[in-house]
């Protein structure tokens, strides 16, 4: 698939983060909020206003907290693929959300190659740079190799369910969303204009993200230690079947790699 197109009237409305154009993405979103009287360039843009709610996540306890957004490819222009796939993973910061700008541990350079969950159409490289500079230098990562790798770690399972769901036949992204919780992943909202799913996740100060619901960061996101018990809407232990999920509030292994205590 392709995420690049020229300005027309068959190319999607104008995200906050102009990531689809092939222009310079800062020149152009700081234009367009000024357009827009919304606040320029920041740390969690990528999807069209108006298409997200207003909600402002709250981080707790966590070192790092933001949203790992998922494309249905259902979408119309750059968000219209022949599969589900992650688009990218955002520190809610500033009007978003209370998270800080974490910046990597390591190196800030640019990612070189495309990762295995990006593959497929023109122009990847690009944007996963963009993606990479506009959110990856604030996630607390060590580097741009360490984001995409926990990105494509993080979206197998939900990437996984939103295949299934869309094989079925599913269109609609409140039954996408629906799927997804069945599963036991924390909706946190959702795009139904570029068919876009987001999951909250948090990162505690071992700079490792985890999907989890916002209630529970506090407790999921503090020192690294992993689960050993099933939460509602969050991730338990890592299993590869329900055998090894003998633990305290945990009923089944989930498609996800996880237990839940979702029966």
């Amino acid at each position: 698939r392709t995420r690049i197109c020229v300005p027309s009237s068959s190319c999607p409305p104008l995200p906050r983060g102009i990531e689809h154009m092939p222009f310079s993405y800062t020149m152009l979103t700081d234009l367009v909020a000024m357009a827009y009287n919304a606040p320029p360039h920041h740390a969690s843009s990528g999807v069209p206003w108006g298409a997200r709610s207003d909600s402002y996540m709250e981080c707790g306890a966590a070192a790092v907290c933001g949203i790992l957004v998922l494309e249905t490819g259902l979408g119309s222009g750059a968000y219209q693929h022949d599969e589900p796939s992650p688009h990218g993973l955002w520190p809610e910061t500033g009007k978003y959300g209370s998270s800080p700008c974490v910046a990597p541990s390591s190196s800030t350079a640019d990612p070189t190659s495309v990762y295995s969950c990006y593959q497929g159409g023109s122009g990847q490289l690009e944007f996963e740079q963009h993606e990479w500079q506009k959110h990856g230098e604030c996630a607390g990562v060590m580097d741009a190799e360490d984001y995409f790798t926990q990105i494509c770690a993080l979206a197998r399972g939900p990437v996984s369910v939103l295949s299934s769901a869309r094989a079925a036949g599913t269109t609609s992204i409140n039954e996408f969303a629906s799927a997804l919780q069945t599963e036991g992943y924390a909706i946190y909202d959702t795009d139904s204009e570029n068919s876009q799913v987001f999951l909250s996740a948090c990162s505690s100060t071992d700079g490792k993200w985890r999907l989890a619901a916002v209630s529970t960061f506090s407790t999921v996101c503090t020192g690294g230690t992993p689960s050993t018990q099933c939460l509602p809407n969050q991730h338990g232990p890592p299993c590869q079947s329900d055998k090894e999920c003998d633990y305290k509030g945990c009923v089944r292994c989930a498609h996800s790699g996880f237990c839940t205590a979702v029966a």
